[in-house]
């Protein structure tokens, strides 16, 4: 897997890339200033935005696993 996307809470999406071809995809999609935030594991998607950039990502080749909770 290349990119994992974890649900944080309802509608809220977090993107931890987990290769290298992943960091090389977001550096090509967000500025600078944004990198120490995406590769510490600490940017939030909502789903909308999510199911963007992972239809993007999917386009280039990469593989998502895509986590989320079920309740019961």
């Amino acid at each position: 897997m290349d990119l994992i996307a974890k649900q944080i809470e309802p509608g809220l999406i977090k993107l931890v890339p987990n290769s290298v071809h992943a960091v090389f995809w977001l550096q090509t999609h967000f500025p600078k200033t944004e990198w120490d935030t995406l590769f510490s594991n600490q940017a939030g998607f909502d789903d909308s935005c999510m199911r963007n950039l992972a239809t993007d990502a999917r386009r280039a080749g990469l593989n998502i696993h895509w986590e989320c909770e079920i309740r019961f």
